[in-house]
């Protein structure tokens, strides 16, 4: 089947774009880390996100890009957010290594219309 199957189409498009969201955190904590080490500049978007953090919010450029446009999924609260995370990463996972489930988490997938469609 491969990628001429539309159910994997849609898997590897909803991966893309998790990788994604993983890339820009995984960037954005390695800046945080080195920035306060005095490593590099603090800048607004670092201190925003450390500020966030502290008070437990999501930070706003895990969530949105520059223009404005959702990045990732909408939470109240970072725990949330984080738990969402590790529960569409499982979602993916049992998929990928166990093959398609019988039953889907269609609101931990970014485009759950593309699954219903594919």
């Amino acid at each position: 089947g491969g990628m001429t199957i539309p159910m994997n189409i849609f898997l590897f498009q909803e991966i893309q774009r998790f990788q994604n969201v993983i890339s820009k955190v995984r960037f954005t904590l390695t800046q945080l880390q080195l920035a306060i080490k005095g490593e590099v500049v603090m800048t607004a978007e670092l201190q925003e996100t450390l500020d966030s953090m502290f008070d437990a919010r999501v930070p706003h450029y895990w969530e949105n890009t520059l223009t404005g446009d959702e990045f990732s999924w909408r939470l109240p609260t970072l725990g949330l957010w984080f738990s969402s995370l590790l529960n569409r990463d499982n979602q993916y996972r049992t998929w990928l290594n166990g093959g398609r489930p019988n039953s889907f988490w269609l609101t931990g997938f970014f485009h759950p219309n593309g699954c219903l469609t594919a």
